[in-house]
């Protein structure tokens, strides 16, 4: 995968456990070029264990024509900020200050993080399931007995 490197799983299992809190708001948002749908899709099917996708529309998933001068799959995750936030939450903020910043809403452009967040239960759009999520979270960081 290009762009940003993934998380370490320390990170990721940080990054997780703070945006599957209700209140944090976590929307993961996809726009990409047609000529990736197919691959994302599959990819989705599998970190989801086959998660229904929402309907191609403008958001949160969105497919450009392949004329559009766009490159690649852009993930991105909108948030609230609310506190006992993480410092590596802090140091993943896109800047706040441009066109496509909402009130009260961060974003963070990070494709692999979001490609790890499935696999951790989050999915595509403004509902991330708590239950899910910690469901999946325990299969994919299990807590070792050293008994």
């Amino acid at each position: 995968m290009a762009g940003k490197p993934p998380v370490s799983d320390d990170t990721l299992f940080e990054i997780a456990t703070y945006l599957r809190r209700d209140e944090v708001g976590a929307e993961i948002h996809a726009e990409l070029p047609q000529r990736h749908q197919d691959q994302f899709e599959a990819e989705y099917a599998i970190y989801t264990d086959n998660f229904p996708l929402p309907p191609v529309a403008r958001h949160p998933y969105y497919i450009w024509p392949e004329d559009t001068n766009k490159y690649g799959r852009q993930l991105r995750i909108y948030l609230k900020r609310v506190p006992e936030e993480p410092p590596v939450i802090q140091t993943l903020y896109s800047d706040h200050g441009k066109w496509y910043a909402r009130s009260e809403h961060y974003r963070i452009n990070h494709s692999n993080l979001v490609m790890q967040l499935f696999e951790c239960g989050f999915v595509l759009g403004d509902h991330q399931d708590e239950a899910r999520i910690a469901d999946y979270m325990a299969r994919r960081f299990p807590v070792v007995d050293n008994v």
